[in-house]
C-alpha cells in the first residue's frame, strides 16, 4: 500500500477565488466500527498572503480566515467516478487552515487499487463560494 496509517499526501496548492486550495488523502485504522482501514479525502483552503508576486498575477485576495463553500470532489477510476459532496447543500463553513473538511470511508480505501491511474490518485475539485 502506498499510504501507511496516519500518513497524509497533499496535492499542490492552487490559487482560486482569492484563496489557496489543496486536497489531501490520509489513511486511518482507528475509526471504523468493523476494524477496517479507512481513507480520508479532505479539501483545504487558506487565505492567500498578499505578496508582490501574487499581486502582479491575481487582482483579488480573499483575506477571510474561514469561508462557506459548496463543493464536490471527483475521483475517476477505470470503471466509475466517485463523487463526494453536493451543490444542493446550503454550504459548509470550511475550518481555519490547516484543518480540512471531507470524508473518511472504508469503501474508498477498499476501492483504492481501482482508482489509481499509473500509481497516482486523480482528484478534481469543484468549489463554489457562498
Amino acid at each position: 500500500m502506498w499510504l501507511s496509517d496516519g500518513q497524509v499526501k497533499h496535492s499542490t496548492e492552487f490559487f482560486y477565488a482569492g484563496s489557496l486550495w489543496k486536497v489531501s488523502v490520509q489513511a486511518f485504522n482507528d475509526e471504523d466500527p468493523q476494524g477496517r482501514r479507512t481513507l480520508g479525502l479532505f479539501l483545504h483552503r487558506r487565505k492567500a498572503e498578499i505578496t508582490d508576486s501574487l499581486r502582479k498575477v491575481h487582482m483579488y485576495v480573499d483575506s477571510r480566515e474561514k469561508v462557506t463553500a459548496r463543493y464536490q470532489l471527483f475521483c475517476p477510476s477505470k470503471r466509475e467516478v466517485m463523487v463526494f459532496g453536493s451543490f444542493k447543500q446550503r454550504g459548509t463553513l470550511l475550518p481555519k487552515a490547516p484543518k480540512g473538511w471531507g470524508w473518511r470511508t472504508a469503501l474508498f480505501f477498499d476501492e483504492l487499487a481501482g482508482l489509481l491511474q499509473n500509481g497516482a490518485l486523480r482528484i478534481a475539485a469543484v468549489v463554489q463560494l457562498v
